[in-house]
């Protein structure tokens, strides 16, 4: 696996460890805690330190053990009473620069997954053009959910890579996708 790194705003994005002890991840969850109290300018509350630990504790898990996700950014500014937002790269080997219609199966789901489907080319001054994908649909219980993904074609290194997130409150994660493409933008592999 090639790294990823980022210039984005170090304030705005944030390295999640999928790997490493539990001391660690402890020691990194006190401090995204710390800065998400500075990004918000304000002490956050018990429950809100508890919730979001709880939720990137079982997010590392699902990444690490279920995606097999490769390295993961978590974006600060979301409010401290909603779950974090959390995006994973993901590389695949390949041996040839590959297609649109590949680089679609990359990004976007599984069609029999349902819901609603947005695909349109995006650019990064990284990697060239590549897709990005907008998913809209519904859980079981009813409620909404939204995902994002991008995907390129890094023939260079013989890659594909996919950045990838997903959030229950598609207003939120709509809101942010400035941010998000920003970020998408200024990735690129070492």
């Amino acid at each position: 696996m090639m790294i990823v790194e980022t210039d984005s705003d170090p304030d705005v994005w944030f390295h999640m460890p999928l790997r490493g002890t539990g001391a660690e991840f402890t020691q990194w969850m006190d401090l995204q805690l710390k800065a998400s109290a500075l990004v918000h300018r304000r002490k956050l509350t018990w429950r809100e330190k508890r919730r979001t630990k709880k939720f990137l504790e079982s997010s590392a898990a699902m990444l690490r053990d279920r995606v097999e996700a490769d390295q993961a950014f978590l974006f600060g500014p979301m409010p401290p009473q909603v779950s974090p937002l959390v995006l994973f790269t993901k590389q695949f080997a390949c041996d040839e620069e590959h297609s649109p219609l590949h680089l679609s199966l990359l990004a976007e789901p599984d069609p029999a997954a349902g819901g609603h489907v947005d695909t349109a080319p995006f650019v990064s001054p990284h990697f060239g053009e590549g897709l990005r994908c907008v998913r809209r649909w519904t859980r079981p219980d009813g409620g909404p959910i939204m995902s994002i993904a991008y995907a390129w074609n890094d023939a260079p290194r013989d890659i594909d890579l996919v950045l990838k997130g997903h959030y229950d409150d598609p207003d939120l994660l709509e809101a942010s996708f400035d941010a998000i493409d920003d970020f998408a933008k200024s990735i690129w592999i070492t």
